[in-house]
């Protein structure tokens, strides 16, 4: 019977979310299209989603957010910024945090009607994860929005792990940041696996950000992306561990 309640409060959710995504999209194109001529970076565009992503968070019935050390996000400076990803929420998640990035995605998310369009004209930055030969097209556009000076915003594991276990990181987003010389700036989630597995009469779920001191390319342990993506996963795993 719960099972049912879920799927169905959470069919809810999802069909709302993607009614509405139709809907904010014609006010997110009029902004784009106004502020273009002279904000081609699409900052004001790019505002704009994170206070949609973070009403999308405020559906979530009795979801709390508890944000540490949110002063210690780099700010308008070209690091990649690294999280472990426990759930499909921790999207809206940092959203909510309003930390400013560039995402690099899946491809098959460029193709969803009105997100993909969104992702597409924010800039976004596609890869297609079972294709090497569009890996270093990702790559370049890494390389160009780090020279803006802008942080791009990677999930080493490339998938959601549905737990507090991690799965393995992948070296994508370490060989980035040692190619270009740039900070690699930790994130850690815990409890955002629970939020859509809520009924009504559970306890409120509190979803905890931790965010970390970036990492300076000069103090990296190493400079093998394969030695370097397990100094970060151990490092994400016990402030995991702690948070817990």
């Amino acid at each position: 019977m719960r099972s049912m309640l879920y799927r169905i409060r959470n069919a809810f959710i999802w069909g709302f979310a993607g009614i509405t995504l139709l809907i904010i999209f014609i006010p997110y194109a009029i902004i784009w299209i106004v502020t273009y001529p002279f904000d081609r970076r699409h900052y004001v565009a790019r505002k704009f989603t994170q206070w949609w992503g973070a009403f999308y968070f405020s559906l979530l019935p009795d979801t709390k957010l508890q944000v540490e050390n949110k002063e210690k996000l780099s700010k308008g400076k070209a690091c990649i910024v690294i999280s472990n990803h426990q759930s499909l929420i921790d999207i809206l998640v940092l959203f909510r945090t309003f930390a400013y990035f560039i995402w690099v995605s899946k491809a098959e998310n460029f193709q969803v009607p009105s997100l993909g369009w969104v992702m597409r004209m924010n800039g976004y930055i596609s890869v297609k994860r079972e294709d090497p030969k569009s890996f270093p097209k990702m790559f370049e556009d890494i390389k160009k929005a780090l020279a803006n000076h802008e942080p791009v915003m990677i999930f080493p594991e490339g998938t959601r792990s549905g737990s507090r276990k991690m799965g393995r990181f992948k070296e994508g987003a370490f060989k980035a940041a040692i190619d270009n010389k740039v900070p690699i700036q930790p994130i850690v989630i815990d409890g955002s696996y629970i939020g859509l597995k809520k009924s009504k009469n559970d306890p409120e779920a509190l979803i905890k950000v931790k965010i970390l001191d970036p990492v300076p390319y000069e103090q990296f342990p190493s400079y093998n992306p394969s030695e370097l993506k397990e100094y970060f996963r151990d490092m994400i795993q016990k402030e995991l561990d702690k948070l817990a």
